[in-house]
This record gives C-alpha cells, structure tokens and sequence, in this order.
C-alpha cells in the first residue's frame, strides 16, 4: 500500500527485473476487451491489479482509452494514487469516465494530517457509477483509513459501513440509470400500442396464452422492483430468427439491449456471444395423443403372463405326464386287473393331462394309490399355474389403459398418426435446423406432406380439444401451455387414455446476459 515513490523504487526495480522474462507488455492501444476473459484465464488469475498514479504525464491519456475500451470491469482492480489528495479534479476527470456498478476502482490520496517521520496514513475512497452512459451518476464513498511505514501496512479507522457488505451489497439499487431491455410478445400483435403490450403481458387472464413470455415479464418486474432501474422497451414477436440472429436474443448479443425479459435455450450458437446466468424454467415439449380404452390389446396379450420358455417347459411337462398317465392305465388293465376294462389311448392320456391343467374335470382316474397321487400332483402343479395365470390376465385387462408403443419421435414418425402442432416460432426452428435422425424423419413424413394444409398448426386449445375428440390425433405444444388445458377439458380417464412423446430433449430456460455485461454479477446476485 505504500506509494513513497523514494522508498518503493528498489523493490520495484527487483520486481520488473523477475517479472521481465514473465509477463508481456501490451499497449494500451491494443483492443483488449474482446480477448481479455480468455488472456486472463490463460496467467490463472480471475483478477488483475492495475496502478496508477495520476500525477504522471500521461495518466489522463491511459485513463480515456481504458474509458473507451470499457476496461473499468471486475477483472481488473484500479489503483489510483493521487500525491495531492485532489478530490474535486478525480471528481470532474471521473464524471467522463465509462463506470459501471461492476467497476473494482480505489482512490488513495495521502492524509498530510495523519502522517509523521515514521508513518503515512492514506485515505481509501470507493469509485463506481451505475452505467455513466445509461443516466447513473458517479459515487465515491470514502471508506478507510491506511498507516504505513518502512516494512507494512495497517487499518487505521473506518469512515463508512462499505466493510460490513459485500461489493454489490453496497450497490444494490440501479435508480439513476435506463436499462435498454428486449421484450418478448409471441401471441399479441407488437404493433398495438406499448400499454396494451404491457397489459397482456402482466395480465393473468389465460395464462397459458403466451406463458413463457409473461412468465419472464412478471420476473423481469420483480428484478426491476428490487433494483430500482427504469426501463427503455423494446419489443420482438420472437426469441430470434435463427439461432442467434434476430430478435431479442441478436439484440442481446450485439449489445443493443442489457437484458431480455423472457428466459431462452442455452446453444453453442449463442454462447459465443452470451452467457447463462440464472436457470429460470424448465422447458418441457411433447406429443401427446388420446388412445380409447383397450386399444392396442392383441392376441399376445394372453400369452403375456409367461416367456415363451416357460410356455415350452410346461407344455413339455403336461405331455409327459399324458405318457405316464397312459402308462398308469396300462398296468392298472394288464397287472392290476381291478380297474378299467379297456386301455385308453395315448391321446385321451394327453388330454387328461390338458384338462386338468385348464381346471377341467376327468371322467378317467387311476385306481391305484400311486396312480391317484401321480394325478394329484398335476393338478396341484395346474392350480398354481393356472392361478398365477388368471390373476396376470385379469388385472390386465381390469386394470389401468393400455398404452400406445410409440414411445420415440422415429416411431411417431413412422406411424400413421395424424399431427399437429402449436404455432410457436421456436418449434419450427428446432424442426428445420436439427441434425437428429428421428427429427428429420418426422419433418419428411409428417411436416413436409401437409405444409400447407392449414390444419397442420393449431392453437393449444383448438388443438387440444381435437386431441380429446380424436383417439389417435398427435398434438405437439409445450407442457407449460397445455397442461392447464388437458386438465380442463380432458375427463380423469380420458387422461389417462393420453400418452406422451418427448418432442426434443427436455432443457433449463436461462435468463442471459451479454459476456461483457457489466450487469452480469448483480443480476445474477439478485
């Protein structure tokens, strides 16, 4: 902390002779913003500390350019030492200069009133402006008392309860400033004038109409209540036109907005420019489609209750036990000579033997003790099958719907299912610019045939209701704007005849935010 310039010249001098085959040079000239995240990540340090002192030559020069370059951020700490305590003149240089609340900024100036021979006491003010080109206005607070000598630095007192809170703990509140912010409006006409806009969108009538849009309005409200700011509006009748161009989200990322009010998807195509800062929402997209009561139920369904294996071993036991009852019958005729007076044929033996396993009587029984508990362990062998069986088959068919085997889009597309869609920009984005397998074979088997059929895109309740009517229609929307509907217009069993595709892979809504945003931290904050 101590700038006695006499006193720090050696050590400075050791430190530029280390530092020399380190660290590279670069002037100021050089535009830094744009590669400084990645430069700063390559020497591993999230901060850099910059001195200044304004009494050189040229500080007021260094101090201009790093305005333009919007250099004043949290990567780097600014301190500025001025050896004649001239408070009014870093006052009115600083007036002009690009702040904003993210600015890490120290102002020092020597306490001529504290200092002696052995101690120099330095007085520590706190720079930041809320965005000097977006209405804020500069404030310096002056924060704490420094003494140093020869060999370290103390806490002298503080002027201010800076200390007690966080760096953006002491600015929380964005009153001076006008944040330029995109607004998103799918389903109202953008042309309406701006109260009408804004009345749909706070409104909470139909809340499915448009729900990921309000949703974000009704946060971005919340935001401004908190901190304070006033708002400039612009408004777009969609996220972008393509993945990151257009819209609000190319607004965002050519910075001609600080701040969308309606979350979006995350995309390698938009990070190049944007950052994710707080997970808003999920989005939950699907197909879903009504099959009637016992729809699909085919002849396998009794033959169900078992593998194909367990089949085979209980057929191949029924039949030996045939060989062995025809076998009983033979010696209870030729030795025992007190039974039957014929010998049944090896047929009747197998069909006894099937009998008892479907529970069916027998009209030919052994005579002979062993012969009788032969039978009787078929039958009890057939109980328990048969028992096992019935029960399986029974809450089956008793129990809850049977539902549909399309569980994929590839197999949706594949079917011969009807579909339709709700009218969203983004749905038909993601139809035509995904590379999946399964996407483009339903664009080609279900999109491209009907793309002017003007039944193809329904809105939600027209669709849904359709869906209700129509076992076997398809309806894709998000979950987020027909569940409501489902479950107004849909009879409990009716729901639960519904059946669900996975339209794309489920994904987090993130509130975003330019990569130079100097909002970034606070909002994320807040």
């Amino acid at each position: 902390m101590e700038v006695d310039w006499p006193h720090a010249q050696d050590s400075w001098n050791q430190v530029t002779r280390e530092a020399d085959n380190r660290v590279r040079f670069r002037g100021i000239k050089r535009n830094l913003r744009n590669d400084f995240t990645i430069r700063v990540l390559q020497l591993n340090r999230p901060i850099l500390g910059i001195f200044l002192d304004k009494n050189c030559e040229n500080s007021e020069y260094i101090l201009n350019m790093t305005s333009r370059q919007l250099l004043f951020t949290e990567h780097l700490h600014w301190l500025l030492y001025d050896n004649n305590g001239n408070l009014s003149y870093f006052k009115e240089l600083f007036e002009k200069v690009n702040l904003f609340a993210n600015a890490d900024v120290t102002f020092i100036v020597p306490n001529k009133e504290r200092t002696n021979i052995q101690n120099t006491s330095y007085i520590i003010y706190d720079v930041y402006n809320n965005g000097r080109p977006l209405g804020g206005k500069l404030n310096i607070t002056l924060d704490h008392e420094v003494i140093c000598n020869n060999t370290n630095c103390q806490l002298g007192q503080y002027y201010s309860k800076l200390h007690l809170r966080s760096k953006y703990g002491n600015r929380n509140t964005l009153k001076d400033v006008t944040l330029r912010i995109a607004v998103v409006a799918n389903k109202f006409p953008i042309t309406a004038p701006e109260k009408e806009i804004q009345q749909f969108l706070i409104s909470e009538n139909k809340p499915y109409v448009d729900s990921i849009a309000r949703f974000g309005y009704h946060r971005l409200l919340i935001l401004q209540d908190v901190l304070k700011f006033k708002m400039n509006l612009t408004y777009h009748d969609r996220w972008s036109k393509t993945d990151a161009v257009g819209g609000s989200v190319g607004d965002l990322g050519t910075e001609r907005v600080e701040l969308t009010s309606t979350p979006f998807l995350p995309t390698a195509a938009r990070f190049e420019n944007l950052t994710a800062i707080t997970e808003a929402a999920d989005f939950h997209m699907i197909c879903m489609f009504r099959t009637p009561r016992n729809a699909g139920i085919q002849g396998d369904v009794f033959l169900a209750p078992f593998s194909m294996t367990v089949w085979c071993v209980f057929g191949i036991i029924l039949f030996i036990s045939g060989i062995f009852l025809w076998a009983i019958f033979y010696l209870e005729n030729h030795r025992l000579k007190k039974c039957l007076n014929y010998v049944p044929c090896l047929l009747t033996a197998c069909l006894i033997s099937f009998g008892s396993a479907c529970s069916q009587g027998s009209f030919l029984l052994p005579r002979s003790t062993g012969g009788r508990m032969a039978f009787f362990s078929l039958s009890l062998i057939s109980f328990f099958m048969y028992n096992y069986y019935t029960s399986i088959i029974v809450s089956t068919l008793l129990g809850s719907p049977i539902k549909s085997h399309i569980k994929t889009m590839g197999q949706l597309a594949d079917s011969n299912l009807e579909v339709a869609m709700e009218p969203l920009p983004y749905t038909a984005s993601y139809l035509y610019t995904s590379k999946l397998p399964d996407v483009r074979r339903f664009v080609a088997r279900k999109v491209e045939p009907q793309k002017n059929n003007p039944k193809l895109w329904l809105s939600v309740e027209e669709g849904v209701k359709l869906m209700r009517d129509n076992p076997g229609f398809v309806y894709v929307f998000t979950a987020a704007t027909g569940y409501e509907l489902v479950e107004k217009f849909f009879k409990p069993h009716e729901i639960c005849d519904t059946n669900e595709v996975l339209f794309r892979p489920e994904k987090y809504l993130y509130s975003h935010t330019h990569k130079n945003s100097t909002y970034k931290e606070l909002i994320r904050l807040t």
